[in-house]
């Protein structure tokens, strides 16, 4: 049935909260997707964008990559679930263990908010604590747990959070050490939990040597470290952010890209501490390593492999780190453009024109995730000139 964004949007109203599935979601004007391929994704009204959401960093290796979509399709006609054990789930997990040198056994989830919250259960199981510790802004899914951040110095639940919550959830600033130290003294905390890039995937970057202070703070307290690998796990590196920190974690947590672009995520970490959900700790999950998710994240992590899509994409991003911060040099636009590998940040000084930033790139052909853009292997010269050239387009505007 051929419609209109603007009957999709009043549909959507009618049976969706605030008319999205995804907070992110939330355009306006609203945007509907008809198809996507390589580094560029179709509106139903027919206009191109060159897409740097690229499935909220899920797509490294592109849109409906040949390699994915062979192995998925060939999947799907052997099978959707099987409720039992398959081939798929075993070479998925021997190929996590090869590429991340802390993870000795994986056990896999529906999401990166599942995987968080077995980790979360893993670390208590294992230390016998309640507490869990988190840096403020970092974020680890929806879960109680972890919904949880600082207001004006004061640890807040988010909205439909029991403020019971505060009782196992401590928040403490990121980067301040002091104050994790504080946190750990008293001996009741089960784990810290962290992105290793800093908040929202390298938005806010970590000092220099907070991550190796993490680790062995966390060791003299007899804490667990749990590192949220969900965005930059075989993106950043092949070993994930953990190998470029030099830190090995006691927990990892997975999804986006080693899922391929399908439903899924991981929980890995050493054998001792998995080896609990063998005996002690029960863990359900009806879509559990999904014979679908499996093979497109087999076929992903097999490309990803040696290497070369990270480094493909990372200098992408490069490119158009460098393109970008040309545009406000010359413009005289006060504003920041940094990079963490593949994933470049942007932020404007107005706080006006950064909130329209998204909204009006939009319009002139270039899809960001809210103003920070996932480079794929598949992005070219072109659609860097092209998102260069949009951001000045949209800067003179806000110029003149």
């Amino acid at each position: 049935m051929i419609t209109t964004t603007a009957d999709l949007a009043t549909r959507a109203a009618a049976v969706l909260p605030g008319g999205v599935t995804h907070a992110a979601r939330t355009y306006s004007p609203s945007i509907y997707v008809a198809r996507s391929q390589g580094s560029h994704k179709w509106l139903v009204d027919g206009r191109d964008l060159i897409d740097y959401t690229m499935g909220h960093g899920a797509l490294l290796l592109g849109h409906a990559h040949p390699a994915v979509v062979d192995a998925v399709s060939r999947q799907v006609a052997r099978g959707t679930h099987y409720g039992a054990a398959h081939p798929l789930e075993v070479e998925w997990a021997e190929r996590i263990c090869a590429l991340v040198d802390s993870v000795d056994e994986v056990r896999f989830t529906q999401s990166g908010t599942e995987a968080a919250m077995l980790g979360l259960r893993v670390a208590r199981a294992a230390t016998g604590r309640d507490v869990i510790v988190k840096l403020d802004g970092h974020f680890h899914g929806w879960s109680d747990a972890v919904s949880v951040n600082l207001d004006h110095g004061v640890p807040r639940p988010a909205t439909g959070v029991p403020e019971a919550e505060l009782l196992t959830t401590a928040v403490v600033p990121a980067g301040d050490i002091d104050a994790l130290r504080d946190a750990l003294d008293g001996g009741s905390v089960a784990a810290v939990i962290f992105e290793g890039s800093g908040a929202h995937f390298g938005h806010d970057p970590l000092p220099d040597g907070y991550a190796q202070a993490l680790r062995a703070e966390c060791d003299r307290a007899g804490t667990l470290l749990i590192i949220d690998e969900v965005v930059t796990g075989f993106r950043v590196a092949t070993g994930g952010m953990q190998s470029l920190l030099g830190i090995r974690p006691d927990l990892t947590l997975f999804g986006k890209v080693m899922a391929g672009g399908l439903p899924g995520g991981a929980l890995g970490g050493r054998r001792e501490l998995m080896e609990l959900l063998a005996s002690t700790i029960e863990h359900p999950g009806t879509f559990n390593a999904n014979p679908l998710t499996a093979a497109a994240g087999i076929a992903t992590l097999t490309l990803c492999a040696d290497g070369r899509p990270q480094a493909t994409a990372s200098a992408c991003a490069e490119r158009l780190e460098a393109g970008w911060n040309e545009v406000l040099h010359r413009r005289g636009i006060h504003g920041r453009v940094w990079r963490l590998a593949s994933i470049v940040h942007l932020e404007l000084a107005d706080p006006a024109e950064q909130a329209a930033l998204g909204v009006r790139l939009r319009e002139e052909g270039v899809d960001l995730l809210h103003t920070s853009a996932f480079c794929s292997a598949v992005h070219t010269e072109a659609d860097v000139t092209a998102t260069v050239a949009a951001l000045d387009r949209v800067l003179s505007a806000s110029v003149t």
